[in-house]
């Protein structure tokens, strides 16, 4: 009897159920077919065409630069069209913690972070032109899965709100909570009203057109392997010298400047790049859509939902009415199917009412998660890159593509995330044998 009472549950699906991406195939990328003649010369050849790489090389063209951005996979592939639409102006510290760890650059991180969320909300409403991605101003409910963690979030609300900095952020109380969040599970809350929700592909679809209609050159199906100094003169327009080789699987590109905005799929192209993100896989489920009345009990508000585990859960309602519930169990490898059945039984944990509801789609993908827990940009062997939102990367990514852009255009400082001491994460290498103890001990803390 103790055995079955271990056995997990078995999600329902729908006769529509695929392991897809639900956003992908509503919102197939404009730069669908033959990728475009590589180009033998550019100013700058940016790796990697999600919101980072999309961005920055928008604002390099912007500024009569010509430029090639790269992707290994069919464009729109990547992280950029498989997370949770969740616009979030966060690290993981708020600005007090962020000046004791940092000084006065703290606060201007945090500021950064800010200027990323407006950086979105000006891109969507336009008019350069304005993006149709089903954006919402929902604000976020940040939900204590445990009473120890009450206290923390009570905190988190006076330093942003009426105590502190004034910002719409106020604490909920759990006798509160059910004007919020249909679901007994949670001890209290905290509602950030400066976040959003959109469509990721249809808002990856308005950054392709936009990269495209500025001039940028947009080639995906082809992998940037090798990268390394160029002897001799660069591009005519390059201010920084002879450039780089860039060896791609469709023939070498010469460049001034080599941006890198591979993020989780960081790989052996620069190798130091790598050694400094963590890829941790990250697992989503789409429901069959909702009939309205339950859709607003389980969310009256249609809020971005987190909590406040280690291996957190973040849900949502779709724009097409849909619950999508993504997380993960542990820092090990899991299958689709088997993600997708523990999300599931953690949907029905939260919210009951969802019993017998069906899944309608299912996928994962990885995150970059970094040392520090901190997003990074700088250089290294020469080559700029930035990497590593930690799983909060809608805004951020955009915003730091488009800063770096703009810096390389000498139209911007660098960001003040360059002023961080990205550090290696230690036995990079042998990750896959200490990875489990690490979960095991974030489980341990979730559990309390």
């Amino acid at each position: 009897m103790v055995a079955a009472n271990l056995r997990p549950m078995i999600a329902p699906l729908s006769a529509e159920y695929r392991e897809a991406v639900l956003w992908q195939e509503q919102a197939p990328t404009p730069a669908d077919g033959a990728p475009p003649a590589l180009p033998e010369r550019a100013d700058v050849a940016v790796v990697g065409a999600g919101y980072a790489g999309l961005s920055a090389g928008r604002a390099l063209a912007d500024a009569g630069r010509s430029v090639v951005v790269l992707d290994s996979h069919p464009v729109g592939w990547g992280a950029s069209t498989r997370n949770g639409g969740m616009v979030i102006p966060e690290l993981k510290a708020g600005p007090a913690a962020l000046e004791r760890a940092y000084g006065p650059l703290g606060r201007r991180l945090y500021a950064e972070v800010n200027e990323a969320f407006d950086h979105v909300e000006a891109l969507v409403a336009g008019p350069d032109p304005a993006i149709a991605c089903d954006y919402a101003r929902t604000g976020q409910l940040y939900l204590a899965h445990s009473p120890r963690h009450v206290a923390g979030l009570e905190a988190m609300a006076r330093e942003h709100g009426e105590g502190g900095l004034g910002e719409p952020v106020r604490f909920v109380p759990r006798d509160a909570l059910a004007a919020e969040v249909g679901s007994g599970a949670f001890h209290g809350g905290v509602v950030i009203e400066r976040t959003g929700g959109l469509h990721p592909a249809r808002f990856h679809a308005g950054l392709v057109r936009s990269a495209l209609a500025a001039g940028v050159t947009l080639v995906g199906a082809t992998r940037a392997a090798a990268v390394s100094p160029r002897p001799g003169p660069g591009p005519a327009s390059s201010s920084s010298g002879p450039g780089f080789r860039v060896d791609t699987t469709r023939g070498p590109v010469a460049a001034g400047e080599v941006v890198v905005c591979a993020n989780a799929y960081a790989d052996g192209l620069v190798p130091a790049l790598r050694r400094r993100v963590l890829p941790v896989g990250s697992f989503i489920i789409a429901t069959e859509v909702l009939d309205p009345d339950v859709a607003a009990a389980v969310s009256p508000r249609g809020r971005m939902l987190v909590d406040t585990r280690n291996f957190l859960h973040y849900w949502r309602l779709t724009p097409d009415g849909r619950m999508l519930f993504g997380g993960r169990r542990s820092l090990s490898p899991s299958t689709i199917p088997e993600a997708r059945d523990f999300l599931y039984g953690e949907m029905l944990r939260i919210h009951p009412q969802l019993a017998g509801i069906k899944v309608d789609r299912a996928w994962g993908g990885d995150v970059a998660i970094t040392l520090d827990r901190m997003p990074h940009v700088g250089r290294l062997g020469g080559v700029w890159y930035a990497a590593g939102c930690n799983g909060s990367g809608v805004a951020l990514n955009t915003w730091l593509g488009d800063r770096v852009g703009r810096h390389l255009a000498g139209d911007a400082d660098p960001p003040s995330f360059t002023e961080l001491r990205h550090r290696a994460i230690p036995l990079h290498a042998t990750r896959r044998a200490w990875l489990p103890a690490v979960g095991a001990y974030l489980r341990w803390q979730d559990g309390r």
